[in-house]
């Protein structure tokens, strides 16, 4: 799978996480389709359709519409869907919005969102919560991932089924940073472990080949791509989903407290149209795909059968038994109050964060549906 971030990632200590990761580009939870690339630099368009660097606008959007910038990272892909869908059926444009998604890699995507100069961007849990512990004021407004999508694969018959499986053997992570590590630090949480227990090896973005061909017992993945690719390639594997052991705050629409503030009617149209195409992505993969070609037709990767399949992946982490009856982008208390603590716990947070102020319900409308 192509990592969305490549370059210029600044590493997270397991003493010094917090304030590492406030230079993040974005969380390396998010991974598309394909093999490692550079990163191309952020563009972004006032027209309609797609630049060569993947920046794409609302299509038909009227001039009198409020322009916002939304920062989805790197390169277009079909994990974006649910944005891609608010484009394509006019949610944005109902909203009176002209948004531009720019890819490409940010630096200092956080501060810069922080500072209001990035109205809008997709971030991880940890992300947030490492921002604020910085100082850096941003939020989740809404939340796409209910259940954390990072998961440990190995192939079938080394025996790593279980988080205490992994006792003394070889474990592949792309880097000491992100959420394949916060992930590998969890399964090794649960079963009274520490890196000391296991061979950590850093691999890069390589997992596939890594555990294909045997070079790790087994290696951290984002759970809808790797072993998606394995199992359409015939490649039988074992895997521990994070989430079944400690489920945490996951990938979602951020925005700072100044825009929340000074502009609270624009978050709440923001995050209207993203529940509604939230809710779109779920009850149809098949035309949220369809309409994420149509929006950036690089989506559809070298692959797009397996795009597809990706995306169909993708969608069964975008609900959860914890969240069923609750609004579309619904921010789960339990989820942020879970992962501040494990965060702190680990020394990936170097100053305790009240996980209260990392999200906010206040913009999360039940009349835009609900989980069932």
């Amino acid at each position: 799978m192509r990592s969305l971030i490549k370059k210029d990632v600044t590493k997270i200590s397991a003493r010094g996480a917090a304030l590492a990761g406030l230079v993040l580009v974005l969380s390396l939870f998010l991974a598309a389709c394909g093999d490692p690339t550079v990163a191309p630099a952020p563009s972004t368009t006032a027209a309609s359709g797609t630049t060569a660097a993947g920046a794409t606008t609302a299509a038909g959007a009227s001039g009198g519409n409020q322009a916002v910038t939304l920062a989805l990272s790197y390169i277009p892909d079909v994990q974006f869907a649910p944005y891609y869908v608010a484009q394509d059926k006019g949610y944005f444009t109902k909203e009176g919005l002209n948004v531009t998604f720019q890819h490409g890699t940010i630096d200092n995507l956080m501060a810069l969102v922080g500072q209001g100069k990035i109205q809008f961007a997709l971030a991880s849990g940890d992300e947030v919560l490492q921002a604020r512990a910085g100082g850096i004021p941003v939020r989740t407004v809404a939340t796409q991932y209910q259940k954390y999508p990072v998961a440990l694969a190995s192939l079938k018959g080394k025996g790593l089924t279980t988080p205490a499986s992994l006792k003394g053997k070889t474990i592949g992570i792309p880097g000491q940073y992100g959420s394949n590590y916060i992930g590998l630090k969890v399964l090794l949480a649960a079963a009274h472990l520490t890196e000391d227990d296991v061979k950590v090896t850093n691999i890069g973005f390589t997992q596939r080949e890594a555990i294909s061909q045997g070079k790790v017992d087994g290696a951290m993945v984002y759970s809808m791509n790797e072993p998606v690719q394995l199992a359409n390639a015939g490649v039988a594997v074992d895997v521990i989903q994070v989430s079944s052991v400690t489920n945490l705050a996951s990938v979602g629409l951020i925005t700072s407290d100044s825009v929340i503030s000074s502009n609270p009617q624009l978050v709440q149209k923001m995050v209207r149209a993203v529940q509604l195409g939230i809710r779109d992505t779920i009850a149809n993969p098949d035309a949220a795909f369809d309409s994420s070609i149509k929006i950036a037709p690089d989506s559809k990767g070298s692959d797009p059968n397996l795009s597809k399949l990706v995306l169909k992946e993708m969608v069964k982490y975008m609900t959860s038994d914890s969240v069923k009856g609750q609004p579309y982008g619904y921010n789960d208390p339990k989820l942020w109050e879970t992962s501040a603590q494990f965060l702190l716990d680990n020394k990936l947070l170097q100053t305790k964060v009240d996980s209260s102020t990392a999200f906010t319900n206040d913009y999360i409308k039940a009349d835009q549906g609900i989980y069932s």
